[in-house]
């Protein structure tokens, strides 16, 4: 005997061809083969035990607090699921019977639906992401925490942009204030200064999809008349309200990032109570506000917010539980290129990042990242072609 590693719809396929099992049933190993864990947060002490005994009874499992079984009016409790998606559906379908159990029931239909990739409109232009998609950057500043991303003459701004595309980008991004840590915001009219200067010329040279990264929604609304086609908030829509009625009046794309404090104070001792909850309820509640506002969600992007507010450990926790975003169903982006938390461990500046910006990649693309947004997009470019080739 030996353990199979069935990481894949064709490795799973590919197994069961060999030993010439009856093609009607792939779909159900295929799913038998597919573990999932999920956690529900608020539950009554009733729903938490009948989800229980309908897992156990379809042969999955769950776990649930000790106190739960000691009951308790109006009380709420989590509730952690463990089944692979056959299972998933035989519980679905036998809550169906019991109408108290309807919002859990949608939930796993929820979960059930959401297996098919998310796709982004840009444009006029509808991407489905059956690889990873890499967006290069340009900083337009004199500050940017990575000397090797701060251009400010026009020139070089038009030969790395010509550059980027030439090497396979598929977006860039253009940010005319540094958010690195420490550093102090600009004032507004110095931003649009180095925009209105380098937005005409990267939009003439080239024809990538352009994404500007601004918190406010006087700068989008010039970026966007000026041929940008996304807007990049750091803030998640927190730093100005009119932003997202800006991006939703010019049918523009939107970059949600998760930040906690602002970036001159973001690293002083940030704190979370549950990592991965907190960022998860943050983008989701900003998705909301966003539709509410008139902004397609099919428009939608989300960055966790690597290196923004983020312990060491929190990064690294980020970039291993990476897929639990996926339950956004929207692309996740992620901006890890150089960042400190891959050179702090080996004491490297910025300049000697790359290496660890490459295995980094391979990570956050096996764990679910659509977009990389980085410094070095030829050598980004081949990383991601070939793990993309590899979990094809």
């Amino acid at each position: 005997m030996r353990q199979l590693v069935l990481d894949s719809k064709a490795t799973i396929i590919e197994e069961l061809k060999r030993i010439c099992v009856d093609p009607e049933a792939y779909s159900i190993f295929v799913n038998k083969a597919e573990n999932i864990v999920l956690k529900f947060e608020a539950l009554s002490c009733a729903q938490a035990h009948i989800l229980k005994q309908t897992a156990l009874i379809c042969g999955a499992d769950s776990a649930i607090p000790k106190t739960a079984y000691k009951g308790g009016k109006g009380k709420k409790f989590p509730l952690i699921l463990f089944a692979n998606r056959r299972e998933i559906e035989k519980i679905e379908r036998r809550l169906r019977e019991q109408p108290w159990m309807h919002p859990v029931r949608q939930e796993l239909h929820r979960i059930l639906s959401d297996a098919k990739k998310p796709s982004l409109k840009v444009g006029r232009k509808k991407i489905v992401f059956n690889r990873t998609y890499i967006m290069g950057i340009i900083n337009v500043t004199p500050d940017s925490f990575y000397s090797g991303s701060r251009f400010t003459d026009i020139s070089i701004i038009e030969r790395v942009a010509s550059e980027m595309t030439a090497e396979g980008a598929d977006f860039i991004d253009i940010g005319a204030e540094s958010t690195r840590p420490g550093s102090e915001p600009i004032g507004e009219k110095e931003e649009m200064r180095r925009l209105r200067l380098v937005l005409p010329v990267v939009m003439k040279t080239t024809d990538l999809p352009v994404s500007v990264d601004t918190y406010k929604s006087k700068i989008a609304a010039m970026a966007l008349d000026h041929g940008a086609s996304m807007i990049n908030d750091i803030s998640g829509l927190r730093s100005d309200p009119e932003i997202a009625r800006v991006i939703s009046r010019y049918k523009a794309g939107l970059i949600i990032m998760h930040m906690q404090g602002k970036p001159k104070n973001m690293q002083k001792n940030p704190q979370y109570r549950d990592l991965m909850r907190e960022i998860y309820l943050f983008l989701q509640k900003r998705i909301a506000l966003a539709v509410d506002c008139g902004i397609n969600r099919e428009r939608i992007v989300v960055d966790p917010g690597l290196g923004f507010g983020k312990r060491l450990q929190d990064n690294y926790t980020i970039m291993k539980r990476l897929a639990e975003f996926k339950d956004l169903n929207r692309p996740i982006m992620v901006g890890h290129s150089r960042k400190s938390f891959i050179g702090k461990p080996f004491k490297l500046t910025p300049e000697y990042r790359l290496e660890g910006t490459l295995a980094v990649e391979a990570l956050l693309i096996k764990n679910g990242a659509s977009i990389l947004r980085v410094h070095d997009v030829l050598e980004a470019k081949k990383v991601a072609s070939l793990i993309d080739l590899v979990e094809q």
